[in-house]
């Protein structure tokens, strides 16, 4: 599953919008680009069900979820969809009245999308906390059998009580009843220290030795734990709140709970609300970059530069003679053309030219009267007409060792 994210503060709101921007499209471009692989995606479904039997889900809300889920398994990120917020089962006074509807939920839940891409992934409750342990595995035992009739080996998350804290699952290693089904999974949250994670921190600094240990000493409990329940472990949030800083910390406690956890072989969801613990500002679309780069999350790299654009051919030799190309080099102080010999700007110096030496490609700079390059030596010459008989008498006669030299030339060594 890799490292994902969670789309906090938004189906999982009393009504879409009200906490954050409602879901659109481009997030899921967003969360793919910075390399996550996974998407959390919480849901209220209380205010959206019925309070009658046979307690029908509004087919609007059903279509947005659908929507929703739509856009991430379209990116082939593996998505968790859960039960959040819906508070009204998880206390011990009515858990038995009201589990008959929320049975009803996952019932009409699992048969809308059973025949979604296995990267779909079922998350019964989130964060248990008033219910009893009794209440936990009555709930678990009854909502599976509901999952397997349409979804017989679609991934299911079970979390423990306590919001999930993995504390509790080591502490109760035997509580949670786990079934004999190879496609049930644990799911765990951490926000500790609270007083330093959680809104309104008291703790003001976290990083120390001793903060490290305390964090590997419950992820080592837990990997214990899940290895001997032959278990995986889906992290599925965690993170601090911007009262924090770099200065106080936060940066250091996403780098080393991700390590920790990966290190572990743990799944994660980091916890995203556009709120307090805002990693994507969804109305400005601004990342903390910081927080990515803590995460070891990064920019995509940028694609290689395209090859250099070749250079534009010389234009055509007047007539394809060296004799025309030569005539027309002491007027135009400009490439002239591709001919046998050559003529280059008279403007040109040999200094980082490699001159060719041979006399089908070598470079001639030439304005008669001074010095010029052929063949990494330059030459000076006393008229026009001694300068084109020796160069159109040297193009039929060297074979391309080193240039012909004439007498009519006084050479030496190329500098200018």
């Amino acid at each position: 599953m890799g490292v994902g994210i969670n789309l906090g503060n938004t189906l999982d709101a009393p009504v879409e919008g009200a906490w954050a921007p409602a879901a659109q499209e481009w997030l899921f471009d967003a969360y793919a680009a910075k390399g996550f692989t996974t998407i959390r995606v919480p849901v209220c479904w209380n205010k959206h069900t019925s309070t009658q039997a046979p307690y029908a889900i509004d087919g609007a809300w059903m279509a947005r979820v659908q929507t929703v889920v739509g856009w991430a398994l379209s990116r082939n990120m593996i998505t968790v969809l859960n039960s959040h917020h819906d508070t009204w089962l998880d206390t011990p006074t009515n858990f038995t009245a009201n589990l008959p509807r929320f049975q009803s939920i996952w019932g009409q839940v699992a048969e809308t999308f059973s025949n979604h891409s296995s990267n779909l992934v079922f998350e019964i409750f989130n964060e248990p906390h008033l219910m009893t342990v009794d209440n936990l595995n009555t709930m678990n035992a009854q909502v599976l059998p509901i999952i397997r009739k349409t979804n017989p080996s679609r991934v299911v998350f079970f979390g423990g009580l306590q919001y999930m804290n993995p504390t509790w699952i080591t502490s109760n290693p035997t509580a949670m009843a786990l079934p004999s089904d190879p496609w049930v999974a644990v799911e765990i949250h951490n926000y500790d220290p609270y007083t330093y994670a959680g809104p309104n921190p008291t703790m003001k600094s976290w990083g120390t030795p001793a903060d490290v240990a305390t964090l590997q000493a419950w992820v080592n409990a837990t990997q214990t734990w899940a290895s001997a329940s032959n278990i995986s472990i889906y992290y599925g949030e965690f993170g601090t709140t911007s009262a924090q800083s770099a200065a106080t910390g936060r940066l250091s406690w996403y780098k080393e709970h991700v390590h920790a956890a990966q290190a572990a072989g743990f799944a994660i969801s980091v916890w995203d609300d556009d709120g307090m613990f805002a990693i994507l500002n969804r109305t400005t679309k601004i990342w903390n970059e910081d927080v990515l780069e803590a995460m070891g999350l990064s920019p995509p790299p940028s694609p290689p530069p395209g090859p250099p654009a070749p250079p534009s051919p010389p234009p055509s030799c007047p007539g394809g003679s060296l004799k025309a190309c030569i005539a027309l080099c002491p007027a135009t102080p400009q490439p002239v053309c591709k001919c046998p010999i050559s003529c280059f700007d008279a403007r040109s110096s040999c200094r980082n030219t490699n001159c060719a030496r041979s006399s089908a490609t070598s470079y001639l700079a030439v304005r008669l009267g001074s010095a010029r390059c052929l063949g990494g030596v330059s030459f000076s010459y006393p008229s026009r007409s001694r300068f084109r008989q020796t160069m159109i008498a040297s193009t039929s006669a060297s074979s391309g060792a080193e240039p012909v030299q004439s007498d009519a030339f006084r050479s030496r060594p190329c500098h200018a």
